[in-house]
């Protein structure tokens, strides 16, 4: 990657609202484990298990950042998600099988697209919590389905 487009990426990430970057994590997870999938059938192994990496510690990221409080139910249907989607992840790692990554990857999408939803319903409605991501609570009482 250029000089140029990775501080743009940086800079992007940097000044992104929190309902950007959440989208941007999402976009990020989904890249990385489609990436790993290409490297996976070049027999470029080292690099197919960094991609997949990658996606994992996103997932991660996602899951330790939930706000249960918050968000109620729904965050801990989305903490459960997120458990399958790394043990699903590492099981393909260890078992070199690609179906449980596509899995993830069509997880990913749906609540990629559920998140795309809550935001701009958020941003019309004028609920935004002053730049910060709608939280589990408030996607939930959008009636954004994530699953």
């Amino acid at each position: 990657m250029s000089y140029g487009l990775k501080r743009y990426k940086t800079s992007r990430a940097n000044t992104a609202s929190r309902e950007d970057l959440l989208l941007l994590l999402y976009e990020g997870a989904i890249r990385f484990l489609e990436r790993s999938l290409v490297l996976k059938e070049e027999k470029k192994l080292a690099d197919h298990k960094m991609a997949l990496r990658r996606g994992l510690a996103i997932i991660a990221e996602l899951q330790s950042t939930l706000d249960f409080e918050k968000g109620g139910d729904l965050a801990l249907q989305l903490f459960e998600l997120y458990g399958y989607m790394l043990d699903q992840l590492t099981h393909a790692n260890i078992a070199q099988d690609m179906e449980p990554i596509r899995i993830v990857i069509k997880h990913l999408n749906t609540l990629l697209e559920g998140w795309r939803e809550a935001v701009r319903q958020v941003k019309s409605q004028g609920l935004g919590t002053g730049g910060a991501a709608p939280s589990a609570g408030q996607a939930g009482q959008l009636r954004v389905s994530s699953m």
